[in-house]
Parts: structure tokens; sequence; C-alpha cells
């Protein structure tokens, strides 16, 4: 009998911290970063899993999948600024090698003008890695850059990401409608 935590046991101990803290951000991110902890401790973490098409990013894959969780193994590019963008679900990035530079805004405005959005950030940090971002409705757009070579997060997602997504320019106070990945991360300036 192996001594290490399966796929399945990391799915089912993510699961239950989500459960259990459903309401409570600040317990969710600790539980979800101690249920995660014994799985990614595998020294085999990063052979496993099956290729999929990244939104952002060339080397993705499915750790875990089921149509309510899923758990992807990332590899960030160094410098790619990935746009403010919303999701409609909440997303967790547990930091494995690498630091993340990863912010967070709230949406100020009211909504009624299309096209136009004004956001305060509410998060700036780089997260080092076993540490967590996490991007929660209301407070669901990020934006985030990787910040040395070989950065690798783990990726666990509570649902399906909307295929459309609004995609921000802060600077401007605008946003435009379109499907998840089509707007091109830039490299950050030097």
């Amino acid at each position: 009998m192996s001594d290490l935590c399966s796929i399945r046991e990391c799915a089912d101990y993510a699961r239950a911290a989500i459960e259990r803290n459903r309401n409570h951000t600040d317990a969710l991110r600790t539980e979800l970063l101690d249920a995660v902890n014994p799985f990614i401790s595998r020294s085999d973490l990063f052979d496993l899993g099956v290729k999929r098409p990244g939104n952002h990013i060339e080397n993705s894959k499915y750790i875990y999948y089921d149509g309510e969780l899923s758990i992807t193994l990332d590899e960030l590019p160094k410098d790619m600024v990935v746009p403010p963008h919303d999701h409609g679900i909440w997303e967790a990035l547990v930091i494995l090698r690498g630091s993340l530079h990863h912010a967070v805004y709230n949406r100020i405005d009211d909504g009624s003008v299309d096209g136009r959005a004004e956001l305060k950030c509410i998060e700036n940090k780089i997260f080092q890695p076993m540490e967590m971002a996490m991007v929660i409705p209301p407070a669901e757009i990020h934006t985030f850059t990787a910040q040395e070579e070989e950065t690798f997060i783990l990726t666990i997602v509570g649902g399906n990401y909307l295929p459309n997504r609004h995609y921000y320019d802060v600077e401007e106070n605008t946003y435009k409608v379109a499907k998840a990945g089509a707007v091109r991360p830039k490299k950050k300036a030097a």
C-alpha cells in the first residue's frame, strides 16, 4: 500500500474543505491549502495529468475534473501579464514553484454602461511557493504575472468557467466581452 495521497483523495479533501467553508474566505483559503498539501508534496506531481487547452498558456494539464471541481497543473511563462478578467466562479491558485504577482479587483461602478467599468484593486501581492491566491465572487476579477521562469501553479476551480468573460482595461475604465483566452496576454514592460 502506498503512502501517496491519491488524486481522488486530494479531490475529496478539497471538496470537503469547500463544503465546510462556503461563506468563509479566510478559512477556505487555509483549509484548501491544508487539503492539497499532501498531494502537492508528491515527488511525481509534475508527471501526473492529461494535457488540456489552456486559456492563456501552453503547458496545462488536468489533474482532476468532474464537472463541479477541476484541478489543473499549469506553467506560467515569466513576465506574461494575463489581463484583468472574470470567471463567473471562484478560483484558487496554489503556487508550487517560482513566484506570482496577483491582483484582485472589485467592480465599483453600477454596470449601467456597456463597455465601461471602474475597478478598485483590493489585493495586490506577490505569492511564493505554498501560498494561495484566490478570487471569489463578487471579487472575482484578477490579473497575474509569473515573476520567474518555471513558475508552476495548481489551479482549483469550483465549477465551470464562463465561456465568455469580461476582459478589463483598468487604466481606461473599459471592458470587452470575449471568449475565454481570446484576449492575448502581453509581456510585462521592462
